[in-house]
C-alpha cells in the first residue's frame, strides 16, 4: 500500500452541485515530492484536505498510512502524521513568543515537557530560525513567519506536510526562504511534500506535478514531462515556467524549466551564431 491514497474519490460542497473532484485515483509515497497545480476552482485546496481529514470525501476513500482519513476515531493518528501550512502565515500564530508558538501542537498532543523542547530546538534549527525563538512572531517578514509555521508542524513529527499555496502572500525573498526550507525538509529528511501552488517555476523544483482540471487529473508526471504538453497546459488555464516560454519565442521548442538551462541553451545560439558569421 502506498503512503497516501485515493480511491475514487468524489467530492462537492452541499451547498452546490457542482462536483469538485470526480473520481479520482493518485497514489504517493513516502518521501514524494508533488506539486498540484489547477487553474482557480480546480480542486487543489480539496485535494489537500482530503488528505488530512478537514474535508470528507462524498465517495471513494482517502487514506494515509493505512489510516482512513475520513474515520473520526483515528483523527489524532492522522494529524501526527500530516501536518498543513496555510496561505497566510499570520493566521496560523497563537502565541507571542516564536518557541511558544511552535511548542502548541505537540503540547496539544500531549507530549511530555523535556521531549516539547528538544523538539521546538530542532525545529526551528531545521528551518533557519533558532535565533528568532525569543523573538514575537509578528515582528518577522512574511518568509520568516512561514518558516516558524512550519517548525511548529515539524515539532510534531510529521511523515507529511501539505503546503496550502503557502508562498502565495509572500514577496520573492520570502518565497525562496520557505521553498528552500521545503526542499531540505524532504531531501535531508525525507518529509513527504504535498505543495500546491500557481508559482510554476516553484513547481519545477518538485519531483513530481499533477495538473487538476474539470473534476479530474489532467496530467501527472515529472515536471518535465508536465510542462512539455505546452498547449494543454495553456488549455486549462495555467503559465509554463518562464524560462520555457523565453525558449518558445527564440524559436527553441525544448521545454527548459530554469535559469540555469535556458543561459546554457543562449549560450551554444550565440556560439553557433558566431561559428557561422551570423
Amino acid at each position: 500500500m502506498s503512503f497516501i491514497e485515493f480511491k475514487n474519490v468524489s467530492f462537492n460542497y452541499d451547498e452546490s452541485e457542482k462536483i469538485i473532484l470526480n473520481n479520482i485515483s493518485a497514489s504517493f509515497e513516502k518521501g514524494d515530492f508533488v506539486a498540484v497545480l489547477g487553474h482557480n476552482g480546480s480542486g487543489k485546496s480539496t485535494f489537500a484536505k482530503l488528505i488530512n481529514g478537514l474535508l470528507i470525501a462524498k465517495s471513494g476513500c482517502v487514506t494515509v498510512d493505512g489510516i482512513d482519513a475520513s474515520d473520526e476515531n483515528t483523527r489524532i493518528d492522522l494529524l501526527q502524521r500530516v501536518g498543513m501550512v496555510f496561505q497566510n502565515p499570520d493566521n496560523q500564530i497563537v502565541a507571542s513568543i516564536v518557541e511558544e508558538d511552535v511548542a502548541f501542537g505537540p503540547e496539544n498532543l500531549g507530549v511530555q515537557p523535556e521531549e516539547i523542547r528538544k523538539r521546538v530546538d530542532k525545529a526551528l534549527k531545521t528551518v533557519g530560525m533558532y535565533e528568532y525563538r525569543k523573538k514575537s512572531p509578528h515582528n518577522l517578514s512574511g518568509g520568516q513567519k512561514q518558516r516558524v509555521a512550519i517548525a511548529g508542524i515539524l515539532a510534531m513529527n510529521p511523515q507529511c506536510i501539505i503546503m496550502d499555496e503557502a508562498t502565495a502572500m509572500l514577496d520573492p525573498k520570502g518565497r525562496e526562504e520557505v521553498m528552500s526550507s521545503v526542499k531540505e525538509l524532504n531531501e535531508q529528511l525525507g518529509i513527504t511534500i504535498i505543495y500546491i501552488t500557481h508559482f510554476m517555476e516553484e513547481a519545477t523544483l518538485a519531483k513530481r506535478v499533477i495538473v487538476l482540471d474539470d473534476g479530474g487529473i489532467k496530467l501527472d508526471g515529472t515536471p518535465k514531462s508536465v510542462f512539455s504538453h505546452y498547449d494543454t497546459i495553456k488549455e486549462v488555464g495555467l503559465d509554463v515556467p518562464q524560462p520555457y516560454e523565453l525558449m518558445r519565442k527564440l524559436g527553441v521548442n525544448e521545454c527548459v524549466l530554469n535559469a540555469d538551462e535556458c543561459a546554457s541553451i543562449l549560450e551554444g545560439l550565440i556560439e553557433n551564431n558566431v561559428d557561422s558569421g551570423n
